[in-house]
C-alpha cells in the first residue's frame, strides 16, 4: 500500500500525519506523490506510523527510467 494510499482510507492529510510522526510536512508530502524516496530510517518510522499498512519497499521509487 502506498502512503497516499494509507492516508486516503484513514481519511489523515498530510499535516495531520506529519505532525504525528515528527516528520516534516514537505518531506512527507514528497514522499506521499513520488517525489522522494525515504532513507530506510525514515521509511521504518512511516511503517511503524502506519501499523505496517506502509512497508519501506512500498516507497522504493523505481528508477528504472533514469539513464
Amino acid at each position: 500500500m502506498t502512503l497516499l494510499e494509507y492516508l486516503k482510507s484513514e481519511k489523515e492529510t498530510v499535516p495531520a500525519f506529519a505532525r504525528r510522526t515528527g516528520i516534516a510536512e514537505t518531506t512527507i508530502r514528497k514522499i506521499t506523490y513520488g517525489q522522494r524516496q525515504p532513507s530506510l530510517a525514515l521509511a521504518v518510522v512511516i511503517s511503524e506510523a502506519t501499523r505496517g499498512w506502509v512497508l519501506p519497499a512500498d516507497m522504493v521509487l523505481d528508477h528504472e527510467d533514469a539513464a
